[in-house]
């Protein structure tokens, strides 16, 4: 509860233009912000871009927040901006794959095989997203709730599913 009442006065004091207060905002959420960023990429270098455009946007829109839960607000927005990073990525990706008419080789192809083969494709991208916040970025089930646009019961019956399935996998 510590880290939301500091980050509730940093933003009041970031409405004002105090943009020192942006720097307590991140030295109170570096880490998460950037753990559930990598959930999402998973990539080291997109989730520090999305860490570095998480903390712009807060000091663009900090205006627009109207209180409640500011560590969910932020994590909605890291959650914006690190899928956003994702379908650029894929984009990319896909013009790449045009440009090259070249069929991949064999060997290729088997290793994209097994990195397919990755444990958590077996989960949809929501069930992904909250089992990587949960585990990985120790997000509670209301904040992930707030940033998933759900109910806390759903975050967590969600969770529950996913690692049902994930108990289920078998390589």
């Amino acid at each position: 509860m510590k880290r939301e009442k500091i980050c509730e006065k940093a933003l009041a004091e970031l409405k004002t233009g105090d943009l020192n207060a942006l720097s307590v905002i991140y030295d109170t959420m570096a880490r998460q912000i950037f753990s559930l960023a990598y959930t999402i990429t998973g990539n080291y270098c997109d989730a520090e871009d999305a860490l570095q455009n998480t903390m712009i946007d807060i000091a663009k829109s900090c205006r627009g927040y109207k209180g409640g839960k500011p560590t969910a607000w932020i994590f909605t927005i890291t959650r914006h901006n690190a899928l956003d990073i994702v379908r650029k990525r894929q984009k990319e990706a896909e013009i790449y794959i045009e440009e090259t008419s070249e069929e991949p080789s064999e060997e290729n192809r088997e290793f994209a095989l097994l990195e397919t083969l990755d444990m958590l494709g077996v989960l949809d991208e929501d069930e992904k997203q909250i089992v990587l916040m949960r585990v990985y970025s120790q997000i509670p089930y209301s904040e992930i709730a707030d940033v998933m646009g759900i109910k806390v019961f759903a975050a967590q019956k969600k969770y529950q599913r996913a690692i049902s399935k994930l108990k289920k996998y078998n390589p």
